[in-house]
């Protein structure tokens, strides 16, 4: 999406890059960036696993009784960041950025509860994982607001930022611990993905010269994405077998219609109460640079 014209600015912009007085800094960066996901957070981190069983009674007759097992995610913290960024000096004032770098955070959940297989009610423990993670590609300016390079150095930056291969992955695990299903262990995995996000990320920072070669930097920014993004693409693998005589309804599912990601309702009446989910990865990020000067 970005590509196209990321070349061509740096296209642009070549001639400036091998002029004889610019001056090249390449920075490693780790930091912290907390996005919204308030679909994630908000519902389908809280959406139950429902269904039905049947359970089979003293007399071989079957009954059948509803499914209700809730086992929230906590909301996802801040991820780590990290990557590599170029900065050529363009003049006393500006300079031009490009970088890049990737993002993961995990939320886990672990419950002991009832549950059901093979026709008989059993002790379950639950654990509940789930992982969001994307990389990025960004471009743009930044302004030197305080000029010292002696000692310190103060700015403004602003860049255009492509986010892509932002994937999701929610593992649910059931490790059954009584009755005759004692020690059998079931899991479910869904994984999906959106497409490439852009954003404007405005910020500021400023670096502390130890010398003309090494300098360490602390910037505080905030990415605001141009539109809020849906989770496609979406594959599941499912231990559970019809011998099992349940019928879940899982917190997660890939739409029939759309192929976008749903959460389950929360208090679902029937397998086809599923909302879709939306994404906004909106939210500040805070980074820690060492910064090398040629």
């Amino acid at each position: 999406m970005l590509r196209l014209p990321a070349i061509i600015f740096l296209l642009f912009y070549f001639p400036v890059l091998l002029a004889e007085d610019v001056q090249l800094t390449v920075s490693s960066y780790l930091g912290l960036h907390k996005p919204a996901l308030e679909d994630l957070n908000q519902h389908e981190f809280k959406a139950p696993i429902a269904g039905l069983a049947d359970l089979i009674v003293g007399t071989g007759d079957n009954i059948t009784t509803d499914i209700f097992f809730l086992n929230p995610l906590p909301e996802l913290s801040p991820g780590v960041t990290a990557g590599l960024e170029f900065l050529w000096r363009l003049n006393d004032r500006y300079d031009f950025i490009v970088g890049g770098g990737t993002w993961e955070v995990s939320s886990r959940a672990l419950k002991e509860g009832d549950f059901f297989l093979q026709g008989q009610p059993a002790d379950v423990i639950n654990e509940r994982t789930a992982k969001v993670s994307y990389n990025e590609f960004y471009f743009g300016l930044r302004y030197n607001l305080i000029r010292s390079p002696k000692k310190l150095k103060g700015y403004y930056r602003l860049t255009l930022n492509e986010v892509f291969d932002i994937d999701y992955r929610e593992d649910l695990i059931f490790l059954f611990t009584s009755g005759d299903a004692e020690g059998v262990k079931k899991s479910m995995v869904l994984q999906s993905q959106a497409t490439g996000l852009l954003m404007i990320q405005p910020g500021f920072g400023a670096d502390y010269y130890f010398n003309d070669l090494i300098s360490v930097g602390l910037e505080a920014s905030y990415l605001i994405g141009l539109k809020r993004v849906s989770l496609r693409d979406g594959r599941d693998d499912v231990d559970f077998l019809p011998t099992d005589n349940l019928s879940l309804w899982l917190p997660q599912r890939v739409s029939p219609e759309t192929g976008d990601l749903q959460y389950l309702s929360p208090h679902p009446v029937d397998n086809n109460d599923y909302s879709d989910i939306r994404l906004s990865f909106d939210g500040w990020k805070v980074l820690f640079k060492m910064n090398l000067h040629f």
